[in-house]
Formats: structure tokens, C-alpha cells, sequence
């Protein structure tokens, strides 16, 4: 088990370091400070996660790659809330919403380090942010923490915390895009994926939450388990508009393996566990050319997959979904534990 610190780059006048937490026994992450990002995610030798080699890429494309996403994760309709009948009006970055915090969120701040710790068991560190009042548009200043946690057994831990000057919508996620294959030039559409979710959430023409449905009888339906694109008709009316799968799927319940996907090329299975009612399943539909990977590979559409963990989408405005608002006084909290085989 070690830890250890090199130097990545400089974004806004502020040095970005890189950490790689090594459990000894086949697993390592690497964690930016910019963003609190996840550059690596080392198994069985492979990387598993895309990533790049400079904080240019990262900023520039957008593409959220390894990111810590908040204030609030996934788009809030119209861009704007309201709290105690006080509206506020957010950060339009994505035509008429914000998405995943604004054009500033937090996956472009640089967080410092908070702790560290190693142990026979497991390594880990804690990244620290403080939002201000009015961040991005938001309530309230936010004290962020993040805890990501590599252990023996090959799986590791994200741990969420923060408390709050006012009432807030709080829902933290990452945004690692997996791939499994041994060759990050090969795409995720082979991966076998299993969701224990009885039910989705369906989306408008700009991805705005609309009403539960069940899976049943719907490519929604990934509870015995399939690969990704067995079901992914484009013409479906409600894959055309995401070009394949962005949707969210509801958990049936936090005490069993809730996500499993197998790549059968390379023999790597990745097991989710969470404290969160709902996963963001996105496999990379937008992707674009033009950035080179930290392999050296291009980057191009489907070439990784995304389970954010999360709080329901756009809750605040949307009366069949219970609400986020962390109160002051409280704490937040999230986990969410990958496991590697």
C-alpha cells in the first residue's frame, strides 16, 4: 500500500498534482487535483478508465472524463430552482439548462488535499472544496469533501461528504467512463451489462425527466443481464434523441450487487454497490474524434461507459420526484464501492 504525489500541470496560476493510491496487488487509481478527478484506474496491468495527460484536454473537451460532478450532477430544466418560494437562476451551459453544475462546476475547480492515510488494508485520500454562496448560482457556501479508497481485495470506495450555509441541492457523482477491454481502442457495446432496476426514468427531447416507467418489455431492461447494444435500437424513439443509452434507472434496493458488467474479451467483471437510489447509465453517445488518450488512442463515440450514482435528476422541478435540498445544519453524505474480479 503507498501513495504517491507527482506534478500534472498548472490550471488558473494553480499547480495540479497527480496521486496514485496502489494497493500492491493489482489495482491503483490515479486522482487529480483539478476536478478531483480519476485519471486512472490501473487493473491487471490495463488502465480501465478514459483518461489524459494534460490538464489542457481536460478543460477543453468537456467531456467530463474521471470528473467529480456537483453542485448538483445531471441538468436542471430551465436552469433555475425554487427554495422557500425564492427562486434562483443557475448557469446556462447547455442551451436552456444547466448541466452538471454549470460551465464552472466543481469538476473544474482545483480541491486541496485534506488527508491521507495508509494501511495494511486499504490506502486513501480526501480532496477538500469550498463553494461559495452564489457558486454557479447555488445557495449557500458548500464545504466539499471527497475520500477515494483503494483496498487489498481490488475495489475501491468513493465516500461524499459536505455541510452547507443554507438549503441547497446537493447530488455529487464521478464521471469515470469504463472500458473493460484490454485495448482502450475497442468500444463497450460487447460489455455484458446487469441493472437491478425494476424501473427507469423516461426523458423529454432534452433529457428532462418526464415519468417513472417500468423496464419490462422495454430496452430498458437489463435486469438478467445483456450486452449493451443487444436492445440499443437508434430508431427507438427514446434512443434517437441521446443516440443510445443516458437514461436513469431507479435501484431496487442498496443490499445487493446492484450493477455488474463483464467484458468477455479481456475476462474483467466490475461490481456496483451504492448508497444512491439512482444510476445514470451514459455510454459515451457523444463522444467525439480528436483527443488522444493517455494509451495514445483516440478518443471516438462509445468507447466507454458511465454509472453515475446519483440523486433522481432534476428533482427540484419535477413534482413526482422527491427533492435534494441539503438543509443547513446537515450533512451529506454518499457512497459508492467498485469492485474489481
Amino acid at each position: 500500500m503507498k501513495i504517491k504525489e507527482v506534478s500534472f500541470g498548472v490550471y488558473n496560476n494553480q499547480d495540479i498534482k497527480e496521486y496514485t493510491l496502489d494497493n500492491g496487488h493489482n489495482l491503483s487509481l490515479n486522482i487529480l487535483t483539478l476536478g478531483a478527478i480519476i485519471k486512472g484506474v490501473n487493473f491487471n496491468g490495463k488502465n480501465r478508465v478514459l483518461g489524459f495527460d494534460n490538464v489542457e484536454d481536460y478543460v477543453k473537451s468537456r467531456f467530463y472524463f474521471g470528473a467529480l460532478i456537483g453542485r448538483v450532477s445531471g441538468r436542471i430544466s430551465k436552469s433555475e430552482f425554487k427554495i422557500d418560494e425564492k427562486s434562483y437562476k443557475l448557469d446556462q451551459n447547455e442551451g436552456s439548462t444547466c448541466l452538471h453544475g454549470g460551465k464552472e462546476g466543481f469538476s473544474f475547480k482545483v480541491w486541496e488535499i485534506h488527508d491521507s492515510n495508509v494501511s495494511e488494508e486499504s490506502v486513501s485520500i480526501t480532496l477538500k472544496h469550498i463553494s461559495l454562496d452564489l457558486d454557479n448560482g447555488f445557495p449557500g457556501e458548500f464545504t466539499v469533501f471527497v475520500k477515494y479508497t483503494v483496498y487489498r481485495n481490488n475495489s475501491f470506495e468513493i465516500e461524499y461528504g459536505g455541510v452547507t450555509s443554507k438549503d441547497t441541492p446537493v447530488t455529487l457523482t464521478n464521471h469515470s467512463y469504463f472500458n473493460l477491454n484490454n485495448d482502450l481502442s475497442e468500444d463497450i457495446l460487447d460489455h455484458h451489462l446487469r441493472i437491478d432496476a425494476d424501473k427507469y426514468i423516461k426523458l423529454d427531447q432534452n433529457n428532462i425527466p418526464i415519468e417513472i416507467s417500468s423496464v419490462q418489455g422495454s430496452p430498458f431492461d437489463f435486469r438478467m443481464g445483456k450486452t449493451i447494444k443487444k436492445d440499443m435500437d437508434l430508431n427507438h424513439d427514446e434512443l434517437k434523441s441521446t443516440k443510445g443509452y443516458d437514461h436513469p434507472f431507479i435501484l431496487n434496493n442498496q443490499d445487493t450487487n446492484q450493477v455488474e458488467v463483464f467484458c468477455k474479451d479481456s475476462g474483467v467483471k466490475l461490481n456496483l454497490f451504492t448508497t444512491e437510489p439512482v444510476i445514470i447509465v451514459y455510454c459515451s453517445n457523444n463522444l467525439s474524434k480528436g483527443y488522444t488518450l493517455t494509451e495514445g488512442k483516440e478518443t471516438f463515440k462509445y468507447q466507454g461507459f458511465c454509472l453515475e450514482t446519483q440523486w433522481y435528476p432534476d428533482a427540484l422541478n419535477q413534482d413526482f420526484l422527491p427533492d435534494n435540498i441539503l438543509k443547513s445544519g446537515e450533512e451529506y453524505y454518499s457512497k459508492t464501492r467498485f469492485e474489481f474480479s
